[in-house]
Parts: C-alpha cells; sequence; structure tokens
C-alpha cells in the first residue's frame, strides 16, 4: 500500500541523525573540574567466587540442608569424608604464606592451669617443664632458643627449635604479645618486627613451635583440624546464623584449607588463609571467648566433611554476598583457567538474608581522581594532568567486570582487568571497591524511583508538580489500557497521572493526593478497574474535591470518552492512534499526547471498530498519528486511516525500543519537545512508563525505552543521534527496572 511522505520523511531524518558523527564534549564543559565526574556504585562484598555466606544463609531459611548448598554453589561437586592431618597456622598478622617472614623478637608465653612442657621440635619428648600460669619470654639469637623469665633470669638454652605445650586440662597457651589480627587482615610489620595491630593475651589450644627465623623467632600453632576450624568458623560467619549455613561454611573451610594442610604448609591467621583467632583472650578478669558453641557444634556436625569434585578435593572459596549472581573464577581473576566447580550460579536465596549495602552507597570521583589512583598500570598516562573521559566494561554473564576500558584526555586507553581496577578505586587508596560486580558512571544521569510502581508514579508527580494540581487522572496499575488513554486528559486538565490498586488505594497514593490537593479526580475505567472501595477513598482523602469516573462499556469506550473530553476542551487537529495491547507504542508517545492534548484511540490490530470509526467521522482530525509496526498494526488498519483523508503519519520501528525512538525523533522535529533532556522507562512493563510520559510532556521531552539489563540498539541509535544536544537522562523505576547494569550501558552510549 502507498506510505505518507510524512512517515518516510521519520525514517529517513532517524536514519541520518544516526549516522552523524559525534564527539566527546570539550574539556572546558567541565567548568573548573578535572573531567567529568563519575558514579561508582555496585553490589556484592568479596570476589564472588564460590559460595555466598549471606546466600548460603539465605538457603538454610529457605529449609535447604547444607550438602544442597554446597552443590548448588560449587557445580557438579559431592560432599564427602577425608582423613584430615593436623594444621599449623602462623599466628603471628605479619605472617603471609610463601613470603618473607622477619619472625619477632620475642614471644612472651603461658601455660593456663597446668605446667608447661618444653620439647624438641619433631619430636615428643620431653625436656623441660615450666611452672604454670606463669609468663616466660623465648627468643633467639640465631643458633639457640632462649627461655627467660619475665624479669630476665635464664631458664635454658637449646640449639634447636622447641615446642611448648600445656601439660593438662584446659590444654592452652596464653601468648601475652599481640597476635592474630583484630579485624582478620594482614598486618605489615613493624621495624621490629611486631604487627600494626592484634590482639594481646589470646589463648590457643595444641601445641606451639617455636622456629629461629635468623635471629628472632616464628610461632606456629599445632593443632587438630576441627580445633582450627573452631577459631575460624565464628570469625568467617556469624555464630548466630543458622545451623545449615554454618556447616555449609564449616565444610567450605575445611575444603579451601585441605590442600595447603595435607602438603605441610604453613597457613595464615588472617584472609591470606582464612581468619584465625584461637580459642579465647583475656582483658582484665574477662575471658572473652573467640570460639562459639554453635559454631563448634557445626564442625562436629560435618567432621572430615570435604567439597569433592570428582576425587578432587575442591579449594572451597567463599566471600561475603555476591548481590544476585556469583562469578566463574575466569571472571574475576582473568589470567587464570576456568574450573569446573567454579561456575558462577544465580544466588537464589541472598535476598532472604537482607544482606547490609545491597547495593552499595554510590560514590563520586573526578575524571583526575580515577587516573591518579590507575597511575603505574599499564596504559594509563604517566601525566599527571590527564584524567579520565569515558569508561567502558568487558562484563560476565553474572554481571562481573572482567574488563574495564579507561580513556584519558590525551586520547590514551588502558585496558584493565576487572579485580585490578577494584583495588585501586575503593573508597579509600588502601581498601578495595566491595566486588568486581561493579558500575563506573559518568554521564549526569537521575533516577526517579519508589518502592513500588505505585510510589515511583508518586515520586515522578512530586517533580512535576511541586506545588500541588489542580487534577488527577488516577488509572489501575494492574494494567494499562485504561491509563494509555489518560494522558491526554492529564495534559488537557496540566494534572499528573496517578495509579491505584483495583481493590485498594495505595496509602502513599492517597498522600500524595492530599499534597496536590486537586479540585477534581478523574477514575480511568470501570468498577472493574477501579473499585468502589477506591473511589470511597479518594472521597475520604480529599472530600471537597468533585470526582469523575470515565467509564465506558469497555477499554476502546473508555479512551473514547477521555478523547471526546480532550477534543472538548482543545480541539486538537491530531488524533494518537495505538492498538489496545501495545502499551509501549502508548507510553512511547505520551510526551507529545500530553503537551499537545492529542486524544488518543484504542483499535485493534486488524479492525478499527465502529466507536473509533464515528469519532474520526466526526471530528475530522487533519493528521493521525498511527504508531506501531506490522506486529500490532494491520495494513486493513492502515488503508481505513488513510480512508479518513487525513494525513497519516505512521512512526514505527522493528522493535518497541525503534519505535520508541522513532516517535521521539518526530517528536522533536515537529511537536516542540527539546533532546536537552531524555526520560527512560524499562520496555518491560507499563506503569513507570505510562506515569512518568506525564513529567517527560510537561518538561516537553522525549521518552525512550529501554531493557533491564541492555540498552537495545533502537534506544542506543537515538542517544547516539542525540549525544551533543542531551544534557541528561532521567531514569524511571528502581534496579528491579533498569538494573545498575541496565543504567552503566545506557551511561557507556552516551561516554563513548
Amino acid at each position: 500500500m502507498n506510505r505518507s511522505t510524512s512517515i518516510r520523511f521519520v525514517s529517513a531524518m532517524l536514519a541520518v541523525l544516526v549516522a552523524l558523527p559525534v564527539g566527546m564534549a570539550p574539556s572546558s564543559a567541565y567548568g573548573s573540574t578535572p573531567g567529568p565526574t563519575f558514579t561508582i556504585n555496585g553490589t556484592g562484598l568479596g570476589h564472588g567466587i564460590g559460595l555466598s555466606q549471606y546466600g548460603a544463609y539465605g538457603a538454610a531459611l529457605a529449609g535447604k540442608k547444607y550438602d544442597w548448598i554446597l552443590k548448588h554453589y560449587y557445580s557438579g561437586t559431592t560432599v564427602g569424608k577425608v582423613s584430615i592431618p593436623r594444621v599449623k597456622v602462623n599466628i603471628d598478622a605479619a605472617y603471609r604464606p610463601g613470603r618473607s617472614y622477619a619472625g619477632r623478637s620475642s614471644w612472651t608465653m603461658k601455660s593456663v592451669g597446668s605446667s608447661l612442657t618444653v620439647r624438641k621440635a619433631g619430636s615428643t619428648a620431653k625436656i623441660r617443664t615450666l611452672r604454670a600460669d606463669t609468663f616466660y619470654r623465648f627468643t633467639s639469637d640465631g643458633t639457640n632458643v632462649t627461655i627467660r623469665t619475665e624479669g630476665g633470669a635464664h631458664v635454658a638454652s637449646y640449639a634447636h627449635d622447641i615446642s611448648i605445650v600445656s601439660s593438662g586440662s584446659p590444654r592452652m597457651i596464653q601468648v601475652k604479645d599481640q597476635s592474630t589480627s583484630i579485624n582478620g587482615a594482614y598486618q605489615p610489620p613493624k621495624d621490629d618486627g611486631t604487627p600494626q595491630g592484634g590482639f594481646t593475651n589470646v589463648r590457643y589450644r595444641g601445641i606451639m613451635h617455636l622456629s629461629r627465623v635468623s635471629s628472632r623467632l616464628s610461632a606456629v600453632n599445632d593443632v587438630p583440624m576441627y580445633q582450627y576450624l573452631y577459631g575460624v568458623l565464628p570469625r568467617e560467619m556469624y555464630a548466630s546464623w543458622h545451623a545449615e549455613a554454618l556447616k555449609a561454611q564449616a565444610v567450605a573451610a575445611r575444603s579451601y584449607a585441605y590442600a595447603d594442610v595435607a602438603a605441610g604448609r604453613v597457613l595464615a591467621c588472617t584472609t591470606h588463609s582464612q581468619v584465625y583467632k584461637g580459642h579465647s583472650r583475656v582483658s582484665g578478669t574477662a575471658v572473652i571467648p573467640h570460639e562459639d558453641s554453635r559454631s563448634n557444634s557445626a564442625v562436629t556436625a560435618t567432621t572430615d566433611r570435604v567439597v569433592r569434585y570428582g576425587t578432587r578435593v575442591v579449594k572451597a572459596f567463599f566471600f561475603s554476598r555476591s548481590g544476585g549472581h556469583t562469578a566463574n573464577n575466569e571472571d574475576v581473576w582473568v589470567s587464570g583457567t576456568p574450573l569446573p566447580e567454579m561456575r558462577g550460579v544465580p544466588d537464589t536465596y541472598e535476598h532472604l538474608a537482607k544482606p547490609p549495602n545491597s547495593p552499595w552507597a554510590p560514590r563520586t570521583m573526578t575524571g583526575l581522581d580515577i587516573a591518579s589512583r590507575l597511575r603505574g598500570l599499564g596504559g594509563v598516562p604517566a601525566s599527571t594532568s590527564t584524567y579520565v573521559t569515558s569508561v567502558q566494561f568487558d562484563r560476565a554473564a553474572s554481571g562481573h567486570a572482567r574488563y574495564v576500558t579507561f580513556r584519558f584526555s590525551n586520547g590514551a586507553s588502558a585496558r584493565l582487568a576487572g579485580d585490578t581496577v577494584r583495588s585501586k578505586l575503593g573508597p579509600t587508596a588502601e581498601k578495595p571497591l566491595g566486588s568486581t560486580h561493579f558500575y563506573i558512571t559518568g554521564f549526569p544521569t537521575t533516577r526517579i524511583e519508589g518502592s513500588t510502581r505505585y510510589a515511583t508514579a508518586v515520586e515522578i508527580s512530586k517533580r512535576a508538580f511541586p506545588a500541588g494540581a489542580p487534577a488527577v487522572v488516577l488509572a489501575t496499575g494492574e494494567d494499562h489500557p485504561d491509563a494509555l488513554a489518560g494522558s491526554a486528559l492529564a495534559g488537557v486538565v496540566r494534572g499528573p497521572v496517578l495509579l491505584t490498586r483495583t481493590a485498594g488505594l495505595p496509602a502513599v497514593v492517597s498522600t500524595e493526593l492530599g499534597r496536590l490537593k486537586p479540585s477534581t479526580v478523574y477514575l480511568m475505567g470501570g468498577t472493574l478497574a477501579i473499585d468502589a472501595e477506591v473511589e470511597k477513598a479518594v472521597r475520604a482523602a480529599l472530600p471537597s474535591a468533585r470526582i469523575e469516573r470515565l467509564d465506558g462499556a469497555t477499554r476502546f469506550d473508555t479512551a473514547l470518552d477521555a478523547a471526546r473530553r480532550v477534543m472538548a476542551a482543545a480541539s486538537p487537529s491530531k488524533v494518537v492512534v495505538v492498538e489496545a495491547s501495545a502499551w509501549a507504542d502508548a507510553a512511547a508517545v505520551s510526551p507529545i499526547t500530553y503537551t499537545k492534548s492529542y486524544p488518543v484511540l484504542l483499535v485493534k490490530r486488524e479492525d478499527v471498530g465502529d466507536s473509533v470509526r464515528a469519532f474520526l467521522g466526526e471530528f475530522k482530525p487533519d493528521t493521525i498519528l498511527l504508531i506501531g509496526g506490522d506486529l500490532v498494526i494491520s495494513d486493513a488498519v492502515r488503508a481505513e486511516m488513510v480512508s479518513t483523508g487525513a494525513q497519516v503519519v505512521e512512526l514505527q520501528g522493528a522493535t518497541r525500543y525503534h519505535t520508541a525512538a522513532a516517535v521521539a525523533t518526530y517528536g522533536t522535529a515537529n511537536e516542540g519537545l527539546n533532546a536537552g533532556e531524555v526520560y527512560i522507562a524499562t520496555g518491560k512493563d507499563f506503569p513507570d512508563a505510562l506515569a512518568g510520559g506525564v513529567l517527560a510532556g510537561l518538561r516537553r521531552n522525549p521518552l525512550l525505552l529501554t531493557s533491564t539489563h541492555t540498552c537495545p540498539t533502537g534506544t542506543s541509535a537515538y542517544l547516539t543521534a542525540n549525544k551533543s544536544r542531551i544534557t541528561r537522562l532521567n531514569l524511571f523505576g528502581g534496579h528491579l527496572a533498569i538494573s545498575p547494569a541496565g543504567a552503566n550501558e545506557l551511561d557507556s552510549v552516551m561516554m563513548r
């Protein structure tokens, strides 16, 4: 069939705009700021590989057993038993496995409650007995290990390493010096070898090996695996958590340590291995437990159990929380060999544990700040005046950043591993970002959101009408047709579109009605759409307001009722025709229908309908804006629109996103919209877009649609074509509507 010249103009215009090259804004656009200001946000805490501790807790709350939890997070694994050797762990927080260790100039220790037995290292034979509950100082001159009293009196010297062990109950050794780590982190040593921080008077089970390190000593606690885990588990997971989560953590911690223990390697007491704090510590006269009976029970209940992949005991990595999805090991440690058991999985139950800071609070950094943190890494300019101008991500399917590419003001670029960037851009220079599930956005963006679709519509209303409104259009938030026609009516009466539940008025909406103080409220639809109880609640909130219900026999009739009111009030020469189920098309055109007061008519794909046919015959519009492609508008409907004698402008695209872009392009070219700011809503559901069209129309800006996690090609084409004009993006809805990943994709389009 013949198409009007108008639609050919719109399509050609969009194609030309997309082809226009657009450069980055000059540095002067940033004023006195050194480059653009970027926002860093994200979710999760830890490397993201293996067991999510909050996820395990959530799964336990959902009724899952510990073996299910382990099999979920470690793909293709089983839980089995293995003979576990004793564990050796260096109690100095300044020790790191595989690195040089300076040792301590002295260690001061005593046996608790019984005499202290001294042995030659590697032997069980007693070579000396020392008094109970008496501190002794142990030193080395490089040849001998010497024992003295605290007062300095010589007790004994041995030309070999020694071990000490309590000879009777409770078989514990108390270390007077700083040992382990208060926060579990590695503590760099001072010049004298003591760490930057640690607990004093910590009590340890088992044997203590004192070994010569040149003229200093190392102290290594030697305990059975279960006693080691007693000191680990409540440090790595809250002992108050569900028993099944604690059991899963116990098996993971045992498996994590197994390979090093079996090879005879000495573990660290910090996060370089697992956080280990021994049995307890003494503070004044109080004994403060480091173990907990609940976590001890989890260790005992899973004695000798480990995670296996085939016959191999898995290095069972674990971390705090994922924010929704764990990562493949190579997603984070990009140079690593993919491990079959370390596959990313949905963190299905993590939300039940209510993890804190999920997502993180946003934080800003200038382009110069970021560049300064990255200097010294490959590809990063050395000049201290260069700054970051844009950021792009190479993400894994899990959402974790595998690589991040930074572009700099001098034209250079650097592609860095996400884990490297994580280590450099944390809240402080010493503290990394929470995880590699992070986002860096630099284009000015505002998110308008509420906790529900009803609350989001209220937030939109507050921005559009901060001082109140003369009227309100109220439509159900449970279905879209009535709200489709509401935007034009709202434009005529100059009020917002608010949403309600069918059976009850949400409290947040009632409060907003009270704030707006409208003289008239229009209810879109009959009682099947908006129950009489809602009308009653509206009357209670606004006792003096007039309430008018647009109650057509069908959705088509309700739309016609609204259209007739618009025609009577504004007498526009154009009308909008959309297919009744194509809410996305109506949402895209809502800024135009609002600002220009063009009525919206609903049709079926194959049939205009007698009532719409009669409306067009009665009012004889000069122009019909026909929105939607072949999937929603048939050739028969198109032909009937042309037969009215009106100019038919067809606005369509291959997808709803392309159609929205075509509408936006037409609106900026022909209907007075400006692309200085752009509003964007999810194309997956209707509420945010239909309510948001009011704000976009009031400010004469276009409305685009996007996907939850990605930026569709139709949307990116419009943004790219208009990049030189757009100064801000405004996103409708929270992270379930447009996720941080989705927002980041939009930002990437604007920052390229």
